[in-house]
């Protein structure tokens, strides 16, 4: 029984591997072909992409201004269903730089706006400010 198996996973793996050497030669000769690349003229011409273009009043009249960085949150404290974001007590739903705060854990809380998704942790506190006495 098990030789009849092993016998018909040979066959089909032969059945299936019927790629020859002229058919792998092909396939490398045509990796191995330089690829067509964009002009320099070209790519001098595209648009960058950190940038954002907007159209002003009703004419063609376009302003290139660079997309900012969205902002740092400062989480501080959470406590009691509350987290104490940039300064302020922030409660779920609440909107703090048109984020809007969708989620406020035990260690952490997330912020949304459209698709951008911020996750606030509170920082684990290193005791830098303190003197540790060891006792003989």
């Amino acid at each position: 029984m098990k030789k009849n198996i092993i016998f018909l996973l040979l066959l089909t793996t032969a059945l299936f591997a019927e790629i020859s050497l002229q058919e792998i030669d092909m396939m490398i000769d045509k990796i191995k072909k330089p690829r067509d690349g964009i002009l320099l003229e070209a790519l001098s011409q595209t648009p960058d992409p950190f940038k954002q273009q907007i159209v002003l009043g009703e004419g063609n009249t376009t302003e290139t201004i660079i997309s900012k960085k969205d902002k740092d949150f400062s989480l501080n404290a959470i406590m009691n269903g509350k987290a104490f974001i940039d300064g302020e007590w922030r409660i779920k739903d609440d909107v703090v730089s048109d984020y809007t705060v969708v989620f406020i854990g035990k260690k952490g809380v997330v912020l949304v706006r459209e698709r951008n998704i911020v996750k606030l942790f509170l920082e684990k506190k290193e005791h830098k400010n303190f003197i540790i006495i060891k006792g003989r």
